[in-house]
């Protein structure tokens, strides 16, 4: 893609404007799109959006938002560049900007993946070498759209780190798996804690095949199951019912951390 050292910028008419085609964030903040409107009603905009043009249309490449802000705004045109543009280049440019987000969810980062994989049809060699990701990475992050909807949701609303998600992911019982993913949602989980979580459930399936198979009667699903919290001190796996609680002041606390690690 060349360099384009001087382009340049007009006001292109929002009627004449499509929005861009594919899904690039699962939530739109309506509140921020407000304040961004009110921005700009203020101070102007401080950026052109950029624009592929399409016949006798144009596609937002880059700066959705700020679109949906002058549609707020009640602001007819904005000021944008305009630029011929392969549908491969409108693809990656929209994708490497979804990207920069700082707000991405890592569901929001795998969909951006997954459709220049799936529907653009571009190798995930090329897509990590295209936005500078590891091709590993790109296939892990589109990986978590295979994910049941409850672990998803949890990463996407950012209650739920990825490396805890992977371990929980072969709970393939999904009421088990809400068992344990509540209990990592409303105390907190490490990823060594998650491990032990899904090795439990896996020797709770290899029991009750074994019973079966030698005439005996199957474990009961409400029979009590060990569950682990992480140590606040180690971080490894402590069976709940078994730690111990002490209340102690944050400098206190923090000498009992010092003097363990000095010993």
């Amino acid at each position: 893609m060349t360099k384009r050292l001087k382009e340049a910028v007009k006001d292109v008419g929002l009627t004449l404007i499509d929005e861009p085609d594919g899904i690039a964030r699962l939530e739109i903040d309506q509140e921020y799109i407000s304040e961004l409107a009110q921005s700009i009603k203020e101070i102007g905009l401080l950026q052109p959006i950029l624009l592929a043009k399409m016949g006798d249309r144009f596609e937002i490449v880059a700066g959705h938002m700020r679109y949906l802000a002058h549609l707020n705004a009640g602001i007819p045109k904005i000021r944008s560049v305009v630029r011929e543009l392969t549908r491969e280049e409108i693809v990656i440019m929209r994708a490497t900007e979804n990207l920069a987000r700082r707000d991405l969810t890592p569901i929001e980062e795998a969909i951006t993946y997954n459709d220049l994989h799936e529907i653009h049809g571009i190798s995930i060699q090329d897509i990590a070498q295209k936005v500078g990701k590891g091709p590993g990475l790109v296939k892990r992050r589109i990986d978590l759209l295979r994910m049941p909807e409850v672990l998803t949701m949890a990463l996407h609303q950012g209650r739920l780190s990825i490396s805890v998600a992977e371990e929980l992911w072969p709970i393939s019982d999904l009421a088990q798996l809400d068992y344990y993913l509540s209990f990592a949602l409303d105390g907190g989980c490490t990823s060594i804690v998650a491990r032990q979580w899904c090795k439990d459930w896996k020797d709770s399936i290899r029991r009750k095949k074994s019973d079966i198979g030698e005439g005996r009667e199957p474990l009961s699903p409400q029979e009590p199951r060990p569950t682990f919290v992480p140590c606040d001190i180690c971080h490894g796996p402590v069976e709940l019912g078994k730690d111990v609680v002490m209340r102690a002041c944050p400098q206190c606390h923090a000498a009992i951390i010092k003097a363990i690690k000095g010993a």
